[in-house]
Order: C-alpha cells, then sequence, then structure tokens
C-alpha cells in the first residue's frame, strides 16, 4: 500500500482493529513517518455468489476441441485460453466423451 503524504510504497502495518465486518489497519509509512489507516469491509457470501453448482461454462464446440487436442496442449494451457480452472477442462474430457465424430 502506498503513503497517501509522499506516495512511497516503504509502509508498515502498526496494529490492526477487527470492528464487525471490517478491518481498521493503523499504518505508518516509513520514508515520512506519516500515520494513516485503512478500512477493510467484508463482504457476505450472498453479495458475492458466484456460479451455481453444477453449471457448465463452455460450449459444445470448446468441449470438442479439448477432447480431440489436435494442438497437444496440456490441461493447464486449456484453462488459461479459456479462462476456467482445470476441473472445469477435465469435466469437458468427461462430458464430450461419446460425441465425438
Amino acid at each position: 500500500m502506498k503513503c497517501p503524504k509522499c506516495f512511497s510504497k516503504k509502509t508498515k502495518v502498526v496494529s490492526t482493529d477487527p470492528i464487525k465486518d471490517t478491518t481498521k489497519r493503523y499504518c505508518k509509512c516509513l520514508d515520512c513517518t506519516a500515520r494513516f489507516t485503512t478500512v477493510e469491509k467484508y463482504l457476505e457470501t450472498a453479495q458475492n455468489p458466484g456460479r451455481k453448482k453444477g453449471s457448465f461454462v463452455l460450449n459444445p464446440y470448446q468441449c470438442k476441441m479439448i477432447k480431440k487436442n489436435k494442438y497437444m496442449l496440456a490441461r493447464y494451457e486449456w484453462a488459461a485460453i479459456y479462462e476456467v480452472s482445470t476441473t472445469t477442462i477435465v469435466n469437458a474430457e468427461k462430458k464430450n466423451k461419446g460425441n465425438l465424430k
């Protein structure tokens, strides 16, 4: 975190106070000795639900490409291309098992 006075990245957390759904941090800049606070609020899981369990993010064409693996890519490489987890890639391989042409 940067000092709001001199914008130095050399800062130190002096103490923290957990208050209900927030955390208040008291910081000190090691360059200019300025003191400042930061407040971190926690999100409830209801506010950030993510995807429903069992939902699938790849379309049939992507599953087919993964299964054929014509480019000889590893699972982690497919995951990086489609921006999903390697578990999703494994599920794509299983989902498309009987549908190859």
